[in-house]
């Protein structure tokens, strides 16, 4: 039979052994969350990878450069890309262009979604070539990308104003440093 005064010995040791336990499996646990968490870092999933835009320049492509492309970005550990066809005055780097929607382009491209696929790599595409909706042979100037344009006019404070304040320039200029093309500002069809 145990007596109280064993009892009271005993309890401080038992709670002593559960907390032990506890403290124990805690810290497995915990080892095993730090375990995990340095394995997907080191080894991350692939929706934890990282993704990049992968852009054609007006043509400048072959197959052998799209397979080097992609089969780097899976060993660097890109987990995929948005491809995004644009021009935007790029000189001729290849020996024939691939023009946007050519049969060939086509080809080019199906090659890059089974390849992509076969890699693990996620592809997204941009749903427009050149610069968002806006350029390519077939966007009229008047309908492609715009700028942002503006006059000014200095005047005196603390006055009222009742001239006329002068329109913003209407006619297309160069962008920037950049040289006027003959399709306006954003037209992908210099190829």
């Amino acid at each position: 039979m145990l007596s109280s005064r064993n009892i009271y010995y005993k309890w401080p040791l038992l709670l002593s052994l559960s907390l032990f336990v506890i403290l124990l499996s805690c810290t497995q646990s915990g080892d095993q969350l730090r375990s995990d968490l340095e394995q997907n870092f080191l080894n991350p999933p692939n929706e934890a990878k990282p993704r990049v835009w992968w852009h054609w320049m007006n043509g400048n492509i072959i197959q052998d450069g799209i397979r080097k492309d992609l089969e780097w970005m899976d060993r660097v550990g890109i987990g995929g890309f948005q491809n995004f066809d644009a021009a935007f005055m790029t000189p001729q780097l290849v020996d024939e262009r691939l023009v946007y929607m050519t049969p060939k382009w086509k080809d080019a491209f199906q090659f890059t979604t089974k390849l992509a696929d076969s890699l693990g790599l996620e592809m997204a595409i941009a749903g427009s070539p050149g610069w968002s909706e806006s350029g390519d042979p077939w966007v009229k100037p008047k309908e492609a990308m715009k700028k942002i344009v503006w006059s000014e006019t200095r005047i005196q404070g603390g006055k009222p104003f009742s001239g006329k304040l002068p329109h913003p320039p209407t006619r297309t200029r160069a962008y920037q440093n950049m040289e006027e093309s003959g399709g306006g500002l954003g037209s992908t069809s210099g190829a």
